[in-house]
């Protein structure tokens, strides 16, 4: 297989998973409001980069994971997923020390900081959505929220530093672990909240099944987020955090038996995510509640497959709808680098 020849559809095709691909009615002022925010709360953001995340689709990601939530309640949902790939893009090339100090500072703001007059947009859209999402979640999912954030900041984006900077690879075992936290889904995850409109009891929250759940949904993500963005990342010296990567130079084997084999491991925690849910323990008289709040999980991975085949230039090859940070030098390899090894 050449890296031209591969097109993640073959493998993951619109529809591939057992939960319903919805998409929310606010759509054309959530895009307003998107591009407005690009425009004048992250101004100081380079115009050619401004005008890539116009082309991202942001919100219609945001309006297929929220698809049953009223205007009000998608406007933190959105402001988030604009804010937190924006900060995730621009510490691309940070060190640990610049990682630590902006993630400790964005969860300062979640908590209760108040953003200095000075500070970029980043940190003043982050005040507005916490104070937006306590207008209408109780204070204990804007602490679970936070903390799931925190997590994802402290064992995926700073961990996976070390490896970027150096351009090499983890083990395959340290990998799948790092990737379950540096794909940063757990936080989004807390928006099947806002879907069904009940917040898990902290008995439920904390149930081993329920953790599960919610790592698997995290792990498949990362994986369907690896198939689409290998075509961004094949041929350049800088991604390498990608599972069909790993796996193809870790193992040294050809570029089709790593996806092959990728394909395999997301499959298998789909699997199990199908079995949980429709095994789930005892939960009493909140059974339906749960359950449906599992189906919001699945509906995020089934919406968010959609939203990469119809939505976004994000993922173009070689980087190019990529908002790359100002003044960094992108390089690429040489052909001979993708074969096996």
């Amino acid at each position: 297989m050449k890296p031209e020849d591969f097109n993640p559809q073959d493998y993951l095709p619109q529809g591939y998973y057992p939960w319903p691909d919805l998409i929310n009615s606010n759509i054309g002022q959530m895009e307003i409001d998107m591009n407005n925010w690009i425009d004048q709360d992250y101004a100081y953001l380079p115009e050619k980069a401004r005008r890539k995340y116009k082309k991202m689709g942001f919100h219609l990601c945001t309006a297929r994971m929220v698809p049953k939530a009223s205007y009000e309640q998608t406007i933190p949902c959105n402001r988030f997923v604009l804010n937190f790939v924006v900060m995730d893009d621009q510490m691309e090339f940070a060190t640990i020390d610049e990682k630590k100090r902006d993630c400790d500072r964005a969860i300062e703001i979640l908590q209760g900081s108040a953003p200095a007059p000075n500070e970029n947009g980043i940190f003043q859209h982050l005040a507005l959505i916490r104070d937006e999402y306590k207008a209408f979640m109780p204070p204990e999912w804007l602490e679970r929220f936070t903390e799931n954030l925190s997590r994802c900041f402290k064992y995926g984006v700073q961990e996976e530093t070390p490896f970027k900077l150096a351009k090499r690879i983890p083990s395959l075992e340290y990998f799948m672990i790092l990737r379950e936290y540096s794909v940063n889904m757990y936080p989004y995850l807390y928006w099947a909240d806002i879907e069904t409109n009940f917040v898990l009891p902290k008995y439920i929250e904390e149930h081993p099944v329920i953790q599960r759940l919610r790592a698997l949904t995290s792990r498949i993500e990362a994986w369907q987020n690896d198939f689409y963005s290998l075509r961004k990342e094949m041929g350049l010296d800088t991604e390498l955090m990608n599972l069909i990567l790993v796996l193809q130079k870790g193992r040294k084997i050809s570029l089709e038996e790593a996806v092959n084999e990728a394909k395999r491991i997301h499959d298998e925690d789909v699997a199990e995510f199908v079995a949980l849910h429709e095994n789930l323990p005892d939960f009493g008289n909140y059974q339906q509640r749960v359950y449906d709040y599992i189906t919001s999980l699945g509906t995020i991975l089934q919406v968010l497959n959609t939203h990469y085949i119809k939505d976004t230039e994000r993922y173009l090859a070689g980087g190019e709808g990529f908002a790359w940070p100002e003044g960094t030098q992108v390089n690429k390899y040489k052909t001979q680098d993708f074969r096996p090894g």
